[in-house]
């Protein structure tokens, strides 16, 4: 099993170093480039019936020099989970980065699934994996640079989880923007009140026990998401599939225009 590891991975770098894409885009003075992963790993080498790991990944990051900072910012942020590189201030390039976790990733699948399927392969699709993320850049709000990245991830259950997930860059500090910077410290609450009523009239309820009915805020807890694109004109929150209502409701998204949250804005 570990020769077949070994030589999986060396594919991996491969496919990784050869799928680097070319061209030029540029998002608010910054030339992008891309890296692209795309690769499925059966969980028993050679066999046409066993669950497999599907892992894709179209990775987008800033191209000069100068930005190697930003882009390491981003890589070590949550983008890609597990997060192997939080806890560690090695700096790499993003394809370094990139074909370490592909390799910990695919290495993780079959050291901790094989096992569990050798004595349950009944239930041969509870093993099946996919991971695909794919990221972008758009121009956020002054000295800002806002990272998307849409991710989908399926672990065998009854449906796979999808997600955005919004960092806002600010370019001269080379950190990620918190809620906490741009809110007025002592305001949320008037920006959850904000939030909350047009949520209220997205889904046409009167009040929150409408919206609750609805399935949405249903535990009674109403929150701020930290997920957010700061724009040039609007504060946009994003509450993933099941965080704040059932699945069949996916993603729900809140624009906010900044000139009804001038007063609660740093």
């Amino acid at each position: 099993m570990r020769k077949a590891v070994i030589v999986i991975l060396s594919a991996l770098l491969l496919a990784s170093a050869c799928g680097k894409k070319k061209g030029t885009i540029r998002v608010a003075g910054y030339e992008i480039d891309s890296v692209v992963v795309d690769t499925t790993v059966a969980l028993v080498a050679g066999s046409k019936s066993a669950p497999t790991c599907q892992l894709a990944l179209h990775l987008h990051y800033l191209k000069e020099k100068k930005a190697q900072v930003l882009n390491d910012t981003l890589l070590r942020a949550g983008i890609l989970l597990p997060d192997y590189f939080s806890l560690s201030n090695e700096k790499l390039t993003v394809k370094a980065l990139v074909d370490s976790f592909v390799g910990r990733y695919i290495e993780d699948y079959l050291t901790e699934y094989a096992p569990l399927y050798k004595v349950d392969q009944e239930h041969a699709t509870a093993y099946n994996v996919q991971y695909d993320v794919r990221t972008h850049f758009e121009e956020g709000a002054d000295g800002v640079l806002t990272h998307l990245a849409s991710i989908y991830t399926f672990g065998g259950g009854m449906y796979g989880i999808r997600q955005t997930l919004a960092l806002n860059i600010d370019t001269k500090k080379a950190q990620i923007v918190r809620l906490a910077d741009i809110i007025i410290e002592g305001c949320e609450q008037q920006v959850k009140d904000i939030v909350v009523e047009a949520i209220m009239k997205k889904f046409k309820a009167k009040s929150l026990e409408e919206l609750q009915q609805q399935g949405i805020f249903a535990d009674g807890e109403t929150y701020l998401s930290e997920n957010f694109i700061l724009g040039k004109d609007a504060l946009t929150f994003i509450y993933g599939e099941d965080e704040i209502a059932p699945h069949s409701m996916g993603e729900i998204r809140v624009k906010i225009d900044k000139d009804d949250l001038k007063k609660y804005l740093r």
